[in-house]
């Protein structure tokens, strides 16, 4: 184990384009549920009457959507704030090292952009993304769950939409379409709590066409074979580790004022050249 570790922390030391997969067992460690919370399934069906499946649908939403924010507000946003662990950051601090251009992530509660991440792609969308039919105005998860029965506009008193996929709802081909193009030209691929084989991640890896998917998760998973390097446990350990995470690191932020300057000169070469 602590050969792979070392071997997977050199990868990362020397690669300078990682496209980071990351799924739902990352933010179980933050304890909050899930949509699904497949883990209170039980519980779910005694007070509700309904199967978790059955409610985040967007039929269920479409009929009972009493019931259906009554369960998101209580089951899915079980803690008031989400706040971003250890991985998050490590993940940031890669970014900051310019490693990672792209985080796509299948869970919905802005984890890695609460971390200060950028260029996320929420593949089923955001619960801090909550949106007004009407004036399109968003609403954030603390929104939704300080509202007293269903949700509603605070400008046009209509019911807010949810931020996130509902099932039965199509992913956006767009987003799809952005994710296989990412993953494709990376140089590796950093898969984190996610089974190779579990849904997303088994239709995205696909697109892999390197040498250098890392795989990091609890426990293992049917089909994990098919990672170039694995290694399983707690990912909040694993992950600072293998990242070279120092928590006192300081990095200089951009200058917004430079970064525009450049792209106005470079716009201004083009239009000369063109």
């Amino acid at each position: 184990m602590e050969k792979i570790a070392e071997r997977i922390k050199e990868i990362i030391d020397k690669s300078g384009n990682i496209v980071v997969l990351s799924g739902l067992n990352v933010m179980r460690e933050t304890g909050l549920n899930g949509v699904r919370a497949e883990h209170l399934a039980y519980e779910t069906e005694e007070k509700y009457g309904y199967a978790n499946e059955e409610i985040i649908s967007s039929a269920f939403y479409a009929r009972r959507s009493e019931i259906f924010y009554d369960y998101i507000k209580n089951v899915t946003i079980n803690k008031e704030t989400a706040e971003p662990t250890i991985v998050h950051k490590a993940i940031r601090q890669l970014q900051q090292k310019g490693k990672v251009p792209r985080i796509i992530t299948y869970t919905v509660y802005g984890l890695y952009e609460n971390a200060g991440c950028e260029n996320v792609l929420d593949i089923h969308g955001s619960i801090q993304k909550n949106k007004c039919p009407a004036c399109g105005k968003i609403f954030d998860m603390k929104y939704i769950k300080d509202s007293v029965g269903e949700p509603l506009c605070d400008a046009c008193k209509v019911p807010i939409r949810p931020g996130f996929l509902l099932l039965g709802e199509r992913v956006d081909n767009g987003k799809m379409s952005e994710a296989c193009d990412d993953i494709e030209a990376a140089d590796v691929l950093f898969v984190i709590g996610f089974g190779i084989r579990e849904s997303l991640c088994q239709h995205l890896h696909k697109y892999y066409k390197g040498n250098k998917l890392i795989l990091v998760n609890t426990e293992e998973k049917l089909g994990d074979e098919r990672a170039d390097y694995r290694i399983y446990g707690k990912i909040s350990e694993i992950v600072p580790y293998i990242t070279g995470y120092d928590p006192d690191a300081v990095f200089e932020e951009p200058d917004e004022e430079l970064e525009v300057a450049a792209a106005m000169e470079k716009e201004t070469e083009t239009a000369k050249n063109s």
